[in-house]
């Protein structure tokens, strides 16, 4: 036994000893040049046991890759004390830096020679680089700016282009530089024929999808819309854009694309299951077939279910002109809802057309039937309304998964009218605006739920377009659509309008786990003399699971008394 504890130390000792390493400490100047001089100076060959005469070879090596990170960053005239400071374990570089003045540059002497003086994408790229009269001549603000011309060149179809002149050159004398670039282009290049490969569907409907037609001055980044346009359309699972500079027809200067397409399988099968405290566990089946014919059309049918909301639905989608940003559905559904409050059955049949617009706004105009068997309170009636609306949305993150800086806008607009065959008349707006910002290492949220109802009489009009407030998504303390105006009874009938909002702070803890906390407010009314602002605060814990954001909070009412009320939601933050 005693052996073995022996021998399990001495090994610990040496691992302990193995790790050890000389390390280096760098005084003076900033952060950057401190950086980049450990960039340069690499001692992980060396070992920790070192003999006298070999301190000066190290200290000379250091010295030559340290003037040369400072050189790369401007600096040409940058001293340094160093030495070597001995210690129990192992030995440590000290680095004593004095910067010196910067080089400047002095002159920017660059030139485009052919077509591409007249393309505007290169002097935007002069206008943008750092590299101009003035600044510090840094190496790597140099070389960013010939990659960038090379790259620019490439991409935008100047397959003959050539750095005729390229050099930084320096006087040390009067710490100034001068730039020297010469980018010959020669002609640019044009999209020719493209050559597609697939049997998904209809030639004429893949063309559709192409973004340019045959002529157009050649742009890479259009090749990239078309690649993931074809991805995203659902048609295919590989997608493969090659264009061919090497079968140019020299006289016309056009370059050949080609496309080699493999489709997804027609049929895939759908299902999921979630939690919610507002509406408790809940399943999701669908069959989705995704090439009805070669035209293009789809169609998606599923069922969900759980103990509040019970439904089923159809929707049947043909793309328009543009089949990436147009088409157009029709859709039947039924839905089930069961609240506390009210109960709502109801039958939908309709159509809408989808538009993305070259501002990123979504824009869906739609035309729907709805009968409704509802009862709310002691109330039993029927519905039946032909419904026009119009919605917009948008969205714009810096990260889809994990947003630290982003903002969701969404609202629509929707009426019915007895002299168009309903049996009431209203006109309704109905919106939601998120947000997210960076505050510290953490990042501030914040949404606002907006709706409001012109109609003559709230008695008439069914649930599903009355208006709640409380629960997950809502106001939190409280329980799923239990705010609103209530009856001479006190049982809550819904309103014309609402109005909720949300502050929450996300704090990052470890890995995908954050905690919150948050305020809550707001109500459904029927005007703003009787607008009542309920609030809930509470705690919580963020998880970024494999499936998506989970949320799960403790609430409580703040305006009257009642317990904590755990809410458990997953879903987007936008």
């Amino acid at each position: 036994m005693l052996r073995t504890v022996v021998v399990v130390l001495l090994l610990l000792a040496g691992t302990a000893a193995g790790a050890a390493s000389p390390d280096i400490e760098i005084s003076g100047g900033r952060e950057e040049h401190r950086t980049n001089i450990r960039s340069h100076l690499s001692l992980n060959s060396e070992p920790c046991e070192i003999a006298r005469w070999r301190e000066s070879v190290i200290i000379n090596g250091a010295r030559e890759n340290a003037t040369q990170a400072m050189r790369a960053l401007g600096h040409y005239h940058a001293e340094f004390g160093l030495r070597i400071q001995r210690g129990d374990s192992c030995w440590k570089l000290l680095v004593d830096l004095e910067p010196g003045p910067p080089v400047r540059i002095r002159e920017r002497d660059i030139h485009l020679q052919g077509e591409a003086a007249r393309d505007p994408a290169f002097q935007a790229l002069l206008d943008n680089t750092p590299v101009r009269e003035g600044a510090i001549a840094r190496h790597d603000h140099y070389e960013q700016l010939k990659q960038g011309l090379t790259r620019l060149a490439t991409r935008h179809g100047y397959f003959d282009s050539e750095l005729r002149r390229s050099r930084l050159e320096i006087n040390t004398r009067d710490n100034t530089a001068t730039v020297v670039l010469t980018l010959d282009s020669g002609p640019r290049y044009h999209f020719g024929r493209v050559n597609a490969r697939q049997d998904a569907i209809r030639d004429e409907l893949m063309q559709r999808f192409i973004p340019f037609d045959e002529g157009d001055p050649f742009d890479n980044r259009k090749l990239l819309d078309l690649r993931q346009a074809l991805s995203r359309s659902g048609y295919f699972s590989r997608v493969r854009i090659q264009p061919r500079p090497e079968q140019v027809d020299s006289s016309e200067s056009r370059v050949p694309v080609d496309i080699e397409a493999e489709r997804r399988p027609r049929y895939e099968f759908l299902a999921g299951a979630g939690y919610a405290t507002d509406t408790g566990p809940r399943m999701r089946l669908g069959l989705e077939n995704r090439r009805v014919n070669r035209r293009g059309h789809s169609y998606q049918a599923e069922v969900e279910a759980s103990r509040i909301n019970t439904g089923a639905g159809f929707n049947y989608r043909i793309p328009l002109r543009d089949p990436n940003r147009e088409y157009m559905n029709f859709y039947t559904h039924y839905r089930r809802d069961e609240t506390d409050t009210s109960f709502s059955e109801r039958y939908q049949v309709g159509t809408n057309r989808v538009s993305e617009l070259t501002s990123g706004w979504i824009l869906t105009r739609s035309l729907e039937y709805l009968r409704e068997f509802y009862t709310i309170s002691d109330q039993r009636d029927r519905a039946d309304l032909i419904m026009p609306g119009v919605a917009l949305q948008r969205t714009s993150v810096d990260d889809p998964t994990n947003p630290r800086l982003g903002w969701h806008l969404d609202g629509e607009v929707r009426g019915a009218s007895t002299e168009l065959g309903s049996t009431v008349s209203f006109g309704q707006f109905h919106g939601h605006a998120r947000g997210v910002v960076p505050a510290g290492s953490g990042r501030l949220l914040g949404r606002v739920e907006l709706g409001a109802t012109a109609a003559n009489e709230l008695v008439d009009l069914p649930v599903s377009v009355r208006f709640f407030a409380g629960g997950d998504n809502s106001v939190r303390g409280y329980g799923y659509e239990e705010l609103g105006p209530t009856n001479d009874e006190g049982d809550v009938v819904g309103g014309r309008h609402l109005l909720t909002g949300s502050v929450e702070y996300n704090h990052p803890v470890v890995g995908r786990w954050s905690l919150a906390a948050f305020m809550d407010a707001g109500n459904a009314f029927d005007t703003f003399n009787d607008y009542e602002v309920f609030r809930g605060v509470g705690t919580g814990v963020r998880w970024r699971s494999p499936i998506g954001p989970i949320r799960v909070d403790v609430a409580r009412p703040v305006d009257e008394p009642g317990n904590f009320r755990l809410h458990i939601s997953m879903g987007a933050v936008l």
